[in-house]
């Protein structure tokens, strides 16, 4: 699973500095993509992202975790701090119970 975590930074009038705060959240697992936060409607689930290294045009379509991957590469103006993080995904809780047979 990709979990990529948007930001942006806004001056704190009282203290005059500035606060990082979030945007959305997006998360990949597998072919499917989920986006939450307070401005998930910033982040455009249907962006083409040129792959730098294989300058294809790559979607959603083409996998949903390569895509999250590329988006830093679609949000390069500044105003998004993107971080992509690859998360384990969770085992059942009953998974990892193992059970003898030997009495």
């Amino acid at each position: 699973m990709i979990q990529v975590t948007f930001t942006t930074f806004e001056r704190d009038p009282s203290t005059n500095e500035w606060t990082e705060m979030p945007v959305a959240q997006l998360l990949a697992d597998g072919d499917d993509v989920s986006i939450s936060g307070p401005h998930a409607d910033w982040i455009n689930p249907d962006l083409a992202i040129v792959d730098p290294e294989t300058v294809e045009r790559i979607t959603r379509a083409d996998g949903a975790e390569r895509w999250a991957r590329l988006q830093p590469f679609g949000y390069r103006s500044g105003d998004l701090h993107v971080t992509v993080t690859e998360v384990a995904t969770a085992e059942p809780v009953a998974a990892s119970f193992r059970y003898s047979t030997a009495a």
